[in-house]
């Protein structure tokens, strides 16, 4: 037996001397390998490595497209040529904005003027041109080393449809300040090239934006690139559609520039539907343009708007506060039904005047024996200030806050006005009156505010709330601007705004039916029969002519109202200062809107109101 293996055990042992000497053999080979790679070829691969380096470069993401309700764009992107420089390479070559200007032919002025707007961040490249012609970019582009610290690259701009009509609710874009920063960084979001300055495109910042793309480059010493090892392609922000008519809108401030040209007469329009609070125009006048703002405004562009007596980057569809005058009589007749003084039968007695104390006050006619229906057609002052006196002021207050006056709607758009109610708080402010202690109010303060005069003030947004109250018996939805918002994700799909209920007042199921009964009688036999007219259409509303503090002028011109009124489907408030009666004026402009809505409205599923 051991004969016959013997051999075999020999041949066994073999192998494995074999596979270790392999072994050995493989890694001295591995360790020298290392060797001269580290130490022998050192000083030669690391100058090599030193040559070659991987750069990053951003892209910037197309803002996301805005469109009204019908699907027109109103704001999108278009490839633009933008000139850029960083500003601590210019403030150390001082001579380059000369050249440059005299290359883009405009003044360099303006392009300092550009480059300081950024120079908070020296060492990021800022636009300071938007618009070059192909020839002048090339030049540009092959001037390498005699222009340092300036570049020129293609863009995505932000561009819109109409830039007078839409300017107090798009908003404009523009590189981001240091307060644009620190708030978007806040909320952990890194800032992009051009954000939203006002209006929607900064209160849907984070939507608009999209992503930015990046490029990563291998380059070599000198910085020239190589090639592309990675690149994520940059994504659109979110489509906005908005809640805006824009035939509604363009024609809202057509009529308010016909107003401003014809009688001086700045003013505002609001129309909502009331079935969801979606805003169908929000116009305020004059406007202004915002292609102004598009590539950075001009200093002296800027001081003449901001000098401009009728202030036209105020909006006064949100911001402005106007005594209402006698369309705040819907408001008093609900501070009588609320404190329980409210009866249709109600008899009061007008002599041409309302005697408080030992004051008269003024009423439009010689009305003698009145009852509701006939003192809201007629809009008799002596009436409501009667029913006023009866409710009393904290009943006109607290009709006014269920009515949301006195508080911001909170509309999706910056610097809403909360209007004026004659709380306690207000008036102990007003009068500088600390609190435990006597402040003054007299009868004929309530008697004033009862007919929407002295201290009591709105909005044209508010008090198209208020219409929306009448109109869907008791409640007002939040007023909003977008409809649904559509990411550019795979699969998105439009989301719905909710509508949200804002306000809801429970009455006697009898109120509001005879409060729009009252209003269909003003349009039809009352102040507002001129010019209000709708054929096929019964729809109703409120006139008013407030008082002001502008000595030799005319009342402001009020009007809301509501169409048609069985079905109401448009709620309106128009304002025209200093331009005379509510019926003279304002009714037939608000006409005009709700004739060419109701030509196009459309009929949206109604929400859950309880009532």
């Amino acid at each position: 037996m051991s004969v016959i293996h013997a051999p075999r055990k020999q041949s066994l042992e073999l192998r494995y001397v074999v596979f270790l000497i392999g072994v050995f053999g493989a890694l001295l080979t591995i360790f020298l390998r290392l060797w001269y790679l580290q130490v022998a070829m050192n000083a030669e691969l690391s100058e090599k490595a030193e040559s070659y380096r991987t750069s990053s470069t951003s892209s910037l993401a197309p803002r996301g497209i805005i469109e009204d309700r019908n699907g027109k764009v109103l704001a999108s992107v278009k490839p633009e040529t933008v000139v850029t420089a960083i500003p601590s390479v210019i403030q150390k070559e001082p001579w380059v904005l000369a050249k440059l200007a005299a290359l883009l032919g405009v003044p360099e002025e303006k392009l300092k003027q550009k480059l300081s707007e950024n120079g908070w961040r020296p060492y990021l490249p800022a636009p300071i041109h938007v618009g070059v012609s192909p020839a002048v970019a090339t030049r540009i582009a092959e001037a390498g080393g005699d222009l340092p610290g300036i570049n020129v690259e293609s863009q995505p701009m932000r561009t819109y449809a109409d830039t007078l009509s839409l300017a107090h609710i798009l908003g404009y874009v523009w590189t981001p300040s240091e307060k644009d920063v620190k708030r978007l960084e806040a909320e952990n979001i890194k800032p992009p090239q051009y954000v939203g300055k006002i209006g929607l495109e900064y209160i849907y910042e984070k939507d608009l934006m999209g992503v930015e793309g990046r490029e990563s480059l291998e380059t070599d010493a000198k910085g020239r690139p190589m090639r592309v090892v990675g690149r994520d392609n940059p994504r659109p922000g979110s489509k906005l559609t908005l809640t805006i008519d824009y035939d509604l809108q363009k024609l809202a401030n057509e009529l308010l520039a016909e107003a401003l040209k014809d009688m001086g007469a700045p003013g505002a329009i609001v129309a909502i539907d009331p079935r969801n609070g979606e805003v169908l125009c929000l116009a305020s006048s004059p406007t202004y343009d915002t292609a102004l703002f598009q590539n950075g405004i001009s200093s002296t562009d800027w001081e003449r708007l901001r000098g401009n007596p009728q202030h036209p980057m105020t909006n006064r569809a949100i911001y402005g506060t106007y005594a209402p005058g006698s369309t705040f009589k819907i408001v008093t007749a609900l501070a009588a039904e609320q404190t329980g003084q409210f009866s249709a039968g109600r008899t009061a007695v007008c002599r041409g005047y309302y005697e408080v104390g030992n004051r008269k006050f003024r009423c439009l006619g010689n009305h003698g024996a009145i009852t509701f229906l006939r003192a809201m057609t007629k809009s008799c002052n002596a009436y409501f200030m009667d029913l006023g006196i009866k409710a009393g002021r904290e009943g006109v207050v607290t009709a006014c806050e269920s009515m949301g006056l006195g508080h911001r709607s909170g509309i999706d758009l910056l610097g809403e006005g909360r209007g004026t109610v004659p709380t306690e708080e207000w008036i102990r402010a007003v009068q500088k009156v600390p609190e435990g202690k006597p402040f003054t109010w007299y009868l004929g303060n309530t008697a004033n505010i009862s007919i929407g005069q002295g201290d009591v003030g709105a909005t044209p947004l508010q008090m198209a709330n208020v219409a929306a109250m009448v109109a869907n018996n008791g409640v007002v939805y939040r007023p909003h601007l977008v409809r649904t918002i559509q990411s550019t994700e795979p699969n998105g799909k439009p989301v719905a705004v909710t509508p949200e209920v804002l306000y809801r007042v429970e009455v006697s199921s009898g109120f509001w039916p005879l409060m729009k009964q009252a209003l269909v009688s003003v349009i039809q036999q009352g102040t507002a029969t001129g010019g209000t007219s709708i054929p096929g259409v019964t729809w109703g509303g409120k006139t008013g002519s407030s008082e002001h503090s502008r000595k030799g002028t005319k009342t402001h011109s009020w009007f809301v109202g509501i169409a048609p009124m069985d079905d109401p489907q448009i709620v309106i408030a128009a304002v025209v200062e200093s331009a005379g009666h509510g019926g003279e004026v304002a009714a037939p402009l608000a006409a005009k809107i709700v004739r060419k809505g109701l030509v196009k409205g459309e009929k949206p599923a109604r929400p859950a109101t309880g009532n």
